[in-house]
């Protein structure tokens, strides 16, 4: 390829002379399984505004909103090597369906859930069906395109993906507003059905291994455990007073992880497929790209959590106006998804990366600093309790998410094909189910410890808007660890052995 097309994470043309044709109905294959991935990326951010309105109108605790907030992302993630895995093992088209089916089945019941406890479980349900629908995307993708052309779809795939987590709360708050919460469930229904009608006319009815991988059952019994573990103190910690067990629970989080690494470096020695293959983990690339995505999501998720919080449960806005207020960080990755592709062509796709993780760290602090300078300590009276006055608007918000949402496109331009240019095609359904494993557990990890931040800060009588500041600063600082994280991945999206 030429250097252009070789750094170019973004580039839609192939100028090679005699260069193959993108193989017949890839571009199909490509919108159905983007259709279904969108309709997920939805819902999880549509949450985001959707969980302070859910709390009101359950009755649901500090806790219990955090369950609800975050229980989706967390059987997801836990789930998700799983799903790759089945996958490879049932074959991707099949697996795909049933996920799908599980989607919309549970959609319904967390529509129709009258208390908190039944909606968390449906919650942590849907989590579990997702995990079997998209991890098999972006290997459906990978293998309808092939490595030659691979790049072309993740330059139309990553933006709509990225664009979908920052239209989410904007849909999530004209729902909530015109309609109820249920209606951010019942609306993946009708996106289910149609999602479903294109899969089962367009998506290959086989994927071709010569040695299908067994599912390592004891392995992702391990690696639950120890993500649970670590999990639910950091949400529970709080309301029991973080009593000597919460601390013990996430000590033992650690040791469980390492009898986990000891149980898959077991089976990889006696040529056992395990639920991670440690060997992918040897390829700087990949390791480097997974550690990017994690701390990356947890600033990303972070800074999604901060601003409902402060905004409908302290200030009073309404959802849509939070959802309308979060459209300028929508804004900004629309500007970006526009310039990153010329980027891309001008400058090393690594280079292009950092320099999104950056400028969203500089969003985060202004941020904090624009939350600071409009705090104000009175009160006035609320349907639901003393709301916090403000001389905060979504204007004088703008400049810092617009800046955020530039860095959030910038990094989405060149990265999955960075950090694929280094997987083999057998390991595609575990290698995108561990990115998008780490990537999803970083969310939910980061909204756990955020949210349980301005919960305890505030529950000290603390000001929120002083614990919303901190939690913005705390971001920033993430998003430079992830700057320095990034300088493990390749600096081209070409395939590496």
């Amino acid at each position: 390829m030429s250097g252009t097309a070789q750094t170019s994470g973004a580039s839609l043309r192939d100028d090679r002379p005699g260069a193959p044709p993108v193989p017949k109905g890839a571009w199909a294959v490509l919108f159905t399984v983007l259709g279904a991935s969108m309709m997920d990326m939805l819902d999880a951010t549509a949450m985001n505004v959707a969980a302070p309105a859910i709390k009101l109108d359950l009755g649901a605790s500090d806790a219990q909103f955090q369950w609800i907030n975050i229980g989706y992302l967390l059987s997801f993630s836990v789930l998700l090597l799983a799903g790759g895995r089945l996958g490879d093992i049932l074959g991707r088209r099949r697996t795909f369906l049933i996920g799908l089916t599980g989607f919309a089945v549970l959609s319904a019941v967390c529509a129709a859930a009258q208390d908190p406890e039944a909606l968390i479980v449906a919650r942590l349900l849907q989590g579990a069906a997702a995990a079997l629908m998209i991890p098999q995307c972006v290997s459906m993708i990978r293998e309808a395109f092939g490595q030659e052309h691979s790049q072309k779809a993740f330059a139309v795939f990553s933006p709509f993906i990225s664009l979908s987590s920052a239209l989410g709360p904007i849909l999530g708050g004209v729902l909530i507003t015109y309609a109820s919460w249920r209606w951010v469930f019942l609306i993946n229904l009708p996106a289910c059905a149609i999602a479903f009608f294109f899969a089962v006319r367009v998506l290959p009815a086989h994927h071709h291994l010569d040695d299908r991988p067994k599912l390592d059952v004891v392995g992702m019994v391990l690696c639950s455990v120890a993500v649970g573990l670590f999990v639910y103190p950091v949400i529970q910690g709080r309301e029991h007073r973080w009593a000597w067990w919460t601390f013990a629970m996430m000590i033992s989080s650690a040791a469980v992880l390492a009898v986990f690494a000891l149980h898959a470096r077991a089976r990889r020695g006696r040529s056992l497929d395990s639920f991670i293959d440690t060997g992918l983990f040897r390829k700087r690339a990949f390791t480097g790209g997974t550690l990017t995505v994690f701390l990356f999501f947890g600033a990303c998720s972070g800074a999604f959590i901060v601003s409902p919080l402060l905004l409908q449960l302290y200030i009073g806005w309404s959802p849509l106006r939070v959802g309308l207020t979060g459209s300028w960080w929508s804004l900004g990755t629309i500007l970006a998804m526009c310039a990153g592709p010329a980027l891309a062509r001008r400058m090393p796709p690594r280079r292009v990366l950092q320099a999104g993780v950056l400028t969203q760290a500089a969003g985060m602090v202004l941020a904090a600093l624009t939350v600071a300078v409009y705090a104000r300590d009175t009160t006035h009276p609320g349907p639901d309790g003393p709301l916090l006055d403000t001389g905060l608007t979504s204007f004088n918000l703008a400049p810092a998410l617009i800046i955020s949402g530039i860095g959030t496109g910038l990094f989405f331009v060149p990265f999955l094909a960075l950090v694929l240019a280094a997987v083999d095609d057998r390991e595609l359904g575990l290698a995108n189910g561990a990115i998008n494993a780490l990537q999803q557990l970083g969310g939910a990890v980061a909204t756990a410890v955020f949210s349980t931040v301005i919960f305890h800060q505030v529950a000290q009588g603390g000001s929120p808007y002083a614990a919303s500041s901190l939690a913005y600063g705390l971001c920033a600082c993430l998003l430079v660890v992830t700057w320095a994280a990034s300088f493990t991945l390749g600096k081209s999206t070409t395939h590496r052995d």
